[in-house]
């Protein structure tokens, strides 16, 4: 019995591991960066964290659902749900491909066509050794032609992601 159950616990303790923590990112860039009718600037906040029953098996690929909130300094507003996908690189460059949904409200900014507004990017930035991330993210808002219209936008975001663990403000159980 303990032939089979040894080996079992031994993978077990390989693809269950501890989960890095979840982050509460801020970041501040350009909205529409390639327009300058529109262009502005953009600041955000998002809520980077993990549901255990999609743990990873491995400390480079990390499944991470996120909410958010983007808002512009014409009154533009989008307010998503989403996912990214953390791939981490010799143990500090980290590269991550996202998608998200949410609801848009152009404010006195550039009108996008329509409430519901899906973003596409990617995070390229560097992971310290205490889980703080700094790097970039591009991405792309689109209504994927739900609307009448679908002008889109680019945005480039300088972001920075603080770790919420034991310590911090916040608290977060292991």
């Amino acid at each position: 019995m303990l032939k089979i159950v040894a080996p079992l616990l031994f993978a077990f303790s390989i693809f269950a591991g501890n989960c890095p923590p979840d982050l509460l990112s801020f970041g501040i860039g350009a909205y529409d960066l390639y327009r300058d009718r529109y262009r502005t600037f953009e600041f955000e906040i998002e809520y980077k964290f993990h549901v255990k029953a999609f743990k990873s098996p491995n400390r480079y690929l990390e499944f991470r659902p996120l909410i958010g909130a983007m808002a512009t300094a014409k009154g533009t507003f989008y307010g998503y749900i989403g996912i990214n996908f953390d791939l981490l690189f010799f143990d500090h460059l980290h590269f991550s491909p996202g998608f998200a949904a949410g609801y848009f409200t152009p404010g006195k900014g550039k009108n996008l066509g329509y409430p519901l507004e899906f973003r596409s990017g990617i995070e390229l930035g560097w992971q310290f050794s205490d889980w703080h991330r700094l790097g970039f993210h591009f991405y792309h808002l689109s209504n994927a032609s739900l609307g009448n219209r679908n002008p889109g936008e680019e945005s480039l975001v300088l972001f920075y992601d603080i770790p919420l663990v034991k310590g911090f403000p916040f608290i977060r159980e292991k």
